[in-house]
Parts: structure tokens; C-alpha cells; sequence
């Protein structure tokens, strides 16, 4: 009513219709607040699920880069073992009953194995 003062009609009739165009004014904003309350609800109960996915593989992507990281430790140590290894094996004879190297390359090849379904997993 204050806005029907404040027009400065002093009718009766054009009172009755500020005061009908307020009310649909009045209705139409309620209705369209309640529709941008129910849409910001959903938005949160979506941003909440999102945020715990990214927190899920945020530990994901930690457990992969330490595994990654001891698999590179467990390369290079193989690597080194490898390489200091006091077989008499070598390339030309291509002697194929040493135990030791046998046995250091299918680590090798396991590791391989490990390190490539690792790169696999990995989001590039």
C-alpha cells in the first residue's frame, strides 16, 4: 500500500489495481526466488559430490606418484645390481644358463610390467 501512496493516485480504482499489480509482482519474484533457492540447492549437493571426487583422486594421484617413486627406487637398484653383477655372462656367448641373470631379469621384466600399467593408470 505504501507503494500506491507513494504513485500519488488518489482513486479508488487505480488503488485496487497498484495494489493487484503488487500482489502478481510480489508472487511472480517469490516464485522465481524459490526456483533460483531450489536451483542453488542442487548446485551444492553437485559441487559437494565433485569436491569429494577431486579429494578422492587428489590421494589417488599421491598413492601413484609414491608407487611410481618406488618403482623407479626398485629399477635402479635392480639396475645397479644388474650392472655390478659378477656374472661371466655375456653378450657374445650369450650364455643362457647363469641363475643370477635369469633370476635379475625377471625382475626386470616385472618391473617393466609394473611400470607400465602404472603409466597407464596415470592421467595425462
Amino acid at each position: 500500500m505504501n507503494v500506491c501512496m507513494m504513485v500519488g493516485h488518489d482513486t479508488e480504482s487505480s488503488v485496487s489495481s497498484s495494489i493487484s499489480l503488487t500482489h502478481e509482482n510480489y508472487s511472480t519474484l517469490l516464485n522465481a526466488f524459490k526456483e533460483t533457492h531450489e536451483e542453488a540447492n542442487r548446485l551444492t549437493l553437485s559441487n559437494n559430490r565433485l569436491k569429494g571426487l577431486n579429494s578422492w583422486l587428489e590421494n589417488r594421484v599421491r598413492q601413484l606418484e609414491e608407487e611410481l617413486l618406488n618403482l623407479k627406487t626398485d629399477f635402479e637398484c635392480l639396475e645397479m645390481i644388474y650392472n655390478n653383477s659378477s656374472c661371466s655372462c655375456s653378450e657374445v656367448v650369450k650364455v643362457t644358463n647363469c641363475e643370477n641373470c635369469e633370476v635379475l631379469n625377471e625382475k626386470v621384466k616385472y618391473l617393466i610390467k609394473l611400470f607400465q600399467n602404472f603409466q597407464r593408470e596415470l592421467p595425462i
